[in-house]
């Protein structure tokens, strides 16, 4: 009887314990991001938020604030470091100064397309690991396509073109904009359509995917590709230093191996090819550098690698190191664009081998 009586205490703790566990209230985090709902970045993160609910078991539930109904992109940061938010979604220049490091990633250093950039960033991170990042978790870095040239108002093909035309982009991406002789104007985004249609820009700097996502394609007529002097915008996702402290184990194990990285690498690689396909229906012109043109916006983007090298050393850094990370970057930009050829990627821009026809 004892032993009978000592079972049936065993199996009611089991019960009590099972079902102690299974009406565990879910862990609730809220995610936020910048992009328009419909734009392929949020749709991304929607993905990201299903697969994550699954491969937790239902343990973890998020809260999805897109378009910036929660944090603006030049808040996004702050907001996860301050708890606003406990995942962010946005991209380093809206903070310029904040990530000196990781900036050198923000050079115009020959990256040929997404797919290439988003290994190198990750590379560049996981070989370094700045400790400006040290306030939070790093859930994974990305890249967006280069940059190209749109405008409005008139083609670009020579460098004497952009004399006078205003171009929106901010960052390092602005100092590149402003050694190839145009005005930077420092505008998020979002506001960048209408900045276009008023006439307030002629132009602006950034990935052909923006045709679609930021709907460019209406407003712009010439596009001219300069991947000669590759340049992106680097973007985070990032979760706040006491959440993350506070998963438990197994819900970390499933964020540390979810495949962000390869996800968002071919997210931006395809929405780039997207992009450039659109661009083509509405009827925009694009444009090809010259070989002897191209080398000539190499030279006058390489003062802006300069003044980055310049500051860092001015910042207490010693000039040797930062010229260490851009040897890395290029390294590892000569190393996945071999892979992309190897693997036969096709991108927008690139080397002829791997460029969409």
């Amino acid at each position: 009887m004892k032993k009978l009586g000592m079972l049936l205490f065993m199996i009611t703790s089991l019960l009590l314990f099972s079902k102690t566990v299974l009406s565990a209230p879910a862990i609730e985090l809220k995610w936020a991001n910048y992009f328009p709902v419909v734009a392929r970045q949020s749709k991304i993160c929607e993905e990201f938020i299903k697969d994550l609910e699954a491969r937790t078991g239902g343990k973890v539930k998020f809260s999805y604030f897109a378009a910036g109904t929660l944090l603006s992109p030049a808040k996004m940061y702050d907001g996860v470091v301050e708890g606003i938010a406990d995942i962010g979604f946005s991209h380093i220049a809206y903070t310029p100064g904040r990530f000196k490091v990781t900036e050198v990633l923000d050079m115009p250093l020959g990256f040929p397309n997404a797919w290439v950039s988003n290994r190198v960033v990750n590379d560049f991170y996981r070989k370094f690991k700045p400790k400006e990042w040290d306030d939070v978790q790093v859930i994974t870095l990305h890249s967006s396509p280069i940059n190209v040239m749109m405008t409005a108002t008139k083609p670009v093909y020579k460098l004497e073109d952009l004399k006078g035309l205003n171009i929106r982009a901010v960052g390092y991406i602005a100092d590149t904009v402003a050694a190839l002789g145009a005005t930077p104007r420092g505008l998020a985004t979002p506001e960048t359509y209408d900045a276009i249609l008023k006439k307030v820009v002629d132009g602006v700097y950034i990935p052909m995917e923006t045709y679609r996502a930021f709907r460019f394609a209406e407003v712009i007529k010439y596009t001219t590709e300069c991947w000669g002097i590759g340049q992106q915008y680097n973007f985070y996702i990032v979760m706040n230093k006491e959440t993350w402290k506070k998963l438990p184990d197994d819900v970390k194990k499933v964020f540390n191996e979810y495949p962000f990285e390869e996800k968002l690498a071919t997210m931006w690689n395809e929405i780039d090819i997207d992009g450039k396909q659109l661009g083509k229906e509405k009827g925009i012109q694009f444009i090809t550098l010259s070989p002897e043109e191209e080398k000539r916006w190499i030279k006058a983007a390489e003062t802006v690698i300069e003044k980055y090298v310049k500051s860092m050393v001015s910042a207490g850094y010693p000039e040797k190191e930062v010229r260490g990370w851009i040897s890395f970057v290029k390294e590892r930009i000569d190393y996945w664009t071999k892979r992309q050829k190897e693997l036969k990627i096709k991108s927008t821009t690139g080397p002829d081998e791997v460029r969409i026809k």
